[in-house]
């Protein structure tokens, strides 16, 4: 049986790297389809997070879907939750570059600088879809049901 502490880390690791998609899932989106943003901001059918140290999805309202407790995840291969910790890391990696990099699209004029900037961009979106898609797939794994914009970004970032 596995450790608490590896099992709390993949907890933290896998619902802090949901977390961190979250917050530009829209801007991903937008950049991946070329369409601009929206006047109000979009609110998402679903929220993946963690909840007294277990994975719990959550409806926009708050009510509690699924809930993927410690105890639940001891008895999968430590190997499989020590990955979960480093694609989290990985995440945020090519956040830190994105957050910097992203606004700045917006307020280049040539077309050469804003080429270069997109093409960085996908690179990102690119390697961070492939962590993110791991951590999805370790979700399911696991028994949560995905939904609403994890499942649609996680496609379209299969296309770039």
């Amino acid at each position: 049986m596995v450790d608490i502490a590896t099992v709390t880390a993949a907890i933290s690791a896998a619902t802090g790297a949901v977390g961190l998609f979250d917050k530009i899932a829209d801007q991903v989106q937008r950049f991946i389809t070329k369409q601009p943003a929206p006047d109000v901001p979009r609110e998402h059918r679903m929220r993946i997070e963690e909840s007294g140290g277990d994975i719990v999805s959550r409806t926009r309202g708050g009510a509690e879907l699924q809930r993927i407790t410690a105890g639940d995840l001891q008895r999968l291969p430590e190997a499989q939750l020590r990955h979960i910790t480093v694609l989290e890391k990985s995440m945020e990696n090519h956040y830190r570059i994105w957050e910097k990099v992203y606004p700045d699209l917006a307020t280049l004029d040539s077309p050469v600088q804003k080429a270069r900037i997109e093409q960085q961009l996908e690179g990102i979106v690119r390697n961070m879809g492939k962590d993110l898609d791991g951590i999805l797939s370790f979700l399911e794994s696991c028994g949560l049901h995905l939904d609403d914009h994890y499942m649609h970004i996680r496609h379209l970032v299969r296309l770039v």
